[in-house]
């Protein structure tokens, strides 16, 4: 590992960005090809397969996130495979039961960053110190120490998420705009963070309209950061937040909060759109957004009729027109007109992913003599 000068900042931003870099690794295939192979593979048994694997690699999030972070510290190989291994371990998303190990999902992507905090903190600190021995030493350091404080700590942080989806629960007792507006909000920030939208959805079983309003509020998450990363950003990385996941943006989030602000305004816009429009969905469709269609595939089903014309117009203006045109809209009226941020607010620490910025060319003048 090379030994740059580690400050907070800095270690907090490395581990922001290799979680972005994981979560584009492990969920754009998925978000992609997921739907539509299920969709196939009953008449094309090749799609079986591609589902099989985008499944596999959806469910190796903690595993990519940990190598990813721990590239981002420019760690070896035996380190970043012991960091990528602890991640999976604190991830929770393996249960020991009497008939063996069972894969549960991605597990507790939060108590996944605090896991890979710790075990990166670890190595920084110890690592050098091995030398040789380090193939020997910190691997079963790295087991002991880093995965089991993330197996213990587990628990605890997992009923922060429960916690959270119980606030968001009790939403539903109010009537179906207020109830909407709400739950589409806090869905819209909660889709930027570390905190899984689907497993907060899936805890409390949300359904019918308060899944359309989740859904809408991670649709307006992904509009909104493809909307103001045009700018500042190449156009790769905007498609994958867009038909991805605008986890990609945590660090821009964490870094200037404020740019929550126009994704909470269309988020309310679409939460009163959902609600009128009878919206629905599943516990499983509400954190998904635009991510392999999952939200408006869904949301048609659950419409009389199913795939009418006047059904698919309505999911055109819900998840496509209006949020677009909401998305444009509060982007430029919190920029433009309110000034609470500038373009560079959504520039990615990923180097490869900047746009670069155009240099003004040197014009000859002639002075007289």
């Amino acid at each position: 590992m090379g030994r740059e000068k580690m400050t907070v900042k800095t270690f907090v931003n490395h581990v922001l960005v290799g979680h972005a870099v994981g979560i584009v690794a492990a969920l754009v295939p998925s978000a992609l090809l997921g739907e539509l192979s299920k969709a196939l593979m009953g008449r094309v048994p090749v799609f079986g397969t591609i589902y099989q694997l985008v499944t596999i690699f959806m469910l190796a999030v903690p595993l990519l996130i940990g190598a990813a972070v721990a590239y981002q510290f420019k760690m070896k190989p035996i380190p970043m495979a012991c960091v990528a291994a602890a991640s999976w371990a604190g991830s929770g998303a393996l249960k020991f039961t009497a008939n063996g190990i069972v894969v549960t999902g991605m597990g507790d992507l939060v108590n996944t960053l605090v896991t890979i905090s710790v075990t990166c903190a670890l190595v920084l600190l110890i690592g050098h110190r091995l030398k040789s021995f380090e193939p020997l030493v910190l691997p079963p350091v790295i087991c002991i120490v880093g995965g089991g404080l993330g197996v213990v700590l587990y628990p605890f942080v997992h009923n922060v998420t429960v916690g959270l989806g119980q606030v968001i629960n009790s939403f539903s007792m109010l009537q179906p705009i207020p109830m909407s507006v709400l739950i589409a909000a806090v869905f819209s920030v909660v889709m930027i963070s570390p905190i899984s939208t689907v497993a907060i959805a899936s805890a409390i079983g949300m359904s019918g309209i308060a899944s359309g309003a989740g859904n809408l509020g991670c649709v307006a998450a992904a509009v909104g950061m493809f909307v103001g990363g045009l700018r500042v950003n190449k156009i790769g990385l905007s498609l994958s937040i867009l038909l991805g996941t605008p986890k990609i943006m945590i660090a821009a989030m964490v870094r200037q909060p404020k740019i929550c602000i126009p994704i909470v305004l269309n988020a309310t816009f679409l939460g009163v759109i959902g609600a009128l429009f009878q919206i629905k969905g599943t516990p499983i469709s509400a954190g998904f957004g635009f991510s392999g269609m999952v939200g408006p595939i869904n949301a048609l089903h659950f419409m009389p009729g199913g795939a009418t014309a006047a059904n698919l117009l309505i999911i055109g203006l819900v998840y496509i027109a209006a949020p677009f045109a909401g998305g444009f809209f509060f982007e430029w009226l919190c920029r433009s007109v309110l000034h609470l941020y500038g373009s560079e607010d959504y520039s990615t620490e990923m180097a490869e992913f900047k746009k670069e910025k155009k240099q003004s060319k040197a014009k000859l003048v002639l002075e007289k003599a």
